[in-house]
């Protein structure tokens, strides 16, 4: 389902990753990068690499004993982490105009090696000059504001949430009823934040979203409710498949069993046939409008195929689990989408199984995404409401 999660978020929250942890990450890494010292892309790579470590040393002291929570990301491995916090925000430092050039982080260690030895030869005193050394470095960021003289993690100041809030708001170039869900919940004109909102439809002014956006998080959702069911199916013959006669495996037959139970007391919630193709008119709408690839445009057909066929095996069948058309139509699925690798087909490879796979609720990235924005929304003193239903805010990020 990554292509449809891709076209809904892309309209809903652009730019934003599961991968995203905390706000003030976009101020961090131009602070620290602007500042890199070395003459080659390697080496200024290699510094990157230990001002990020430094970077997560400080915050684990700062946030010591009580790090999992904190979206630090980094914080078991620290400078050996495979994905450093750059590599995560380096598209959204792009897309708010933060790091001002183009290309990836490597584009921007070449670029900042050759703007520095072109200053060099323009100053007799180069090899001293500190003020020559930052210049070209500077220039490809935006002047975000100073740090605060004592470190407070990732908290930010009112003038440091206000400044993120901007560069947002200038970001969205959209018109009005087009215009992004995080630039309408970071509109000044909002007076309050809901806080721990598990999913962005509930959201109580949800009928005052721009009218396009509010479309697309509309077919999401109906999306998500239609393939959370082929997910339960998915996971409970997983279940009766795994080569064992443990409690374990009895309490995970149990456990989707009465997950399906649960999921098919509200089919009233069910989007129908006429509904799913206009989630289709609307992704291919979506595809032509991003320019999208072949390979994207067959993975959407073959997407949509699927929902489609998932459907009329829902609406024509009165027991999922005992269905032999919905799980040749799940079983199909899989051997697609891991030739040589499907569960279901290699029946041994469920030994591994871990007792779900999969088992989740499509949000578009709005975890992420409301994780950042009640940073800034905290920063500016905005009035904070709780949500109905709402979820503990976590943020694991190894």
């Amino acid at each position: 389902m990554g292509i449809l999660r891709d076209l809904i978020s892309g309209v809903l929250f652009p730019g934003h990753t599961v991968l995203h942890t905390r706000a003030k990450y976009l101020l961090f890494l131009p602070r620290d990068f602007a500042g890199l010292r070395g003459s080659t892309a390697d080496a200024l790579s290699k510094a990157a690499r230990k001002a990020e470590g430094d970077r997560i040393s400080l915050l684990r002291r700062h946030y010591e004993p009580h790090l999992r929570s904190k979206g630090i990301i980094g914080y078991t491995m620290g400078s050996e982490t495979k994905q450093m916090p750059s590599g995560s925000y380096w598209g959204l430092l792009r897309q708010l105009r933060i790091y001002k050039a183009k290309g990836s982080i490597w584009d921007y260690y070449a670029t900042f090696a050759a703007e520095r030895a072109a200053h060099a030869k323009r100053t007799m005193f180069h090899s001293e000059d500190e003020d020559t050394q930052a210049a070209a470095a500077l220039e490809m960021w935006a002047d975000v504001p100073d740090a605060d003289e004592s470190f407070g993690g990732f908290d930010l100041s009112p003038e440091e949430a206000t400044w993120l809030r901007d560069r947002f708001l200038l970001s969205d170039r959209e018109a009005d009823e087009s215009r992004s869900l995080v630039t309408w919940l970071l509109d000044p004109d909002r007076n309050e934040w809901v806080e721990n909102l598990k999913s962005i439809w509930n959201h109580p002014q949800a009928d005052q979203f721009p009218g396009k956006t509010a479309e697309a998080m509309e077919l999401g959702r109906d999306a998500d409710y239609l393939v959370f069911g082929a997910r339960i199916l998915y996971n409970y013959l997983c279940a009766v498949g795994r080569p064992d006669d443990s409690e374990q495996k009895s309490r995970l037959v149990a456990k989707y069993e009465d997950a399906m139970k649960d999921w098919t007391q509200d089919l009233e919630l069910l989007p129908g046939l006429d509904r799913l193709n206009e989630l289709d008119a609307w992704a291919r709408g979506r595809l032509d409008d991003v320019h999208a690839s072949q390979p994207a445009r067959m993975r959407w057909a073959l997407t949509i195929g699927f929902l489609r066929r998932w459907l009329h095996n829902v609406q024509a069948s009165s027991d999922l689990l005992a269905d032999a058309a919905a799980e040749a139509t799940i079983t199909r699925r899989e051997a697609s989408l891991k030739p040589g690798r499907a569960r279901l087909v290699q029946l041994d490879r469920l030994r591994s199984w871990e007792g779900d796979s999969g088992y989740f609720r499509m949000d578009y990235n709005w975890a992420p995404t409301r994780r950042l924005l009640d940073d800034i929304h905290r920063g500016l003193g905005t009035p904070r409401v709780q949500a109905p239903n709402s979820v503990d805010d976590d943020s694991v990020v190894d």
